[in-house]
C-alpha cells in the first residue's frame, strides 16, 4: 500500500492512482475533506494485475 497526504472523498474509490504518466495503483481507503487535508491509501497496481492474471496495455 501507498499512503499519500491527498483526503479521499466518497466516490474516490476505485479510482486511478497516477505517478507521472504511469498507473500506480487504485485507491481504497482514507479520511479527510478539500478543507482540511487528509490521507489517502493506494492498492498498487500491480499487485492487482498479478493476481488477477492480467497485463496493463496503453494507448
Amino acid at each position: 500500500m501507498t499512503k499519500t497526504s491527498v483526503c479521499a472523498q466518497p466516490d474516490d474509490f476505485g479510482g486511478a492512482y497516477i505517478g507521472g504518466d504511469q498507473a500506480q495503483g487504485v485507491t481504497s481507503g482514507g479520511w479527510g475533506n478539500r478543507s482540511t487535508g487528509g490521507e489517502t491509501w493506494h492498492q498498487p497496481v500491480n499487485e492487482i494485475l498479478a493476481r488477477y492474471g492480467l497485463a496493463l496495455h496503453t494507448v
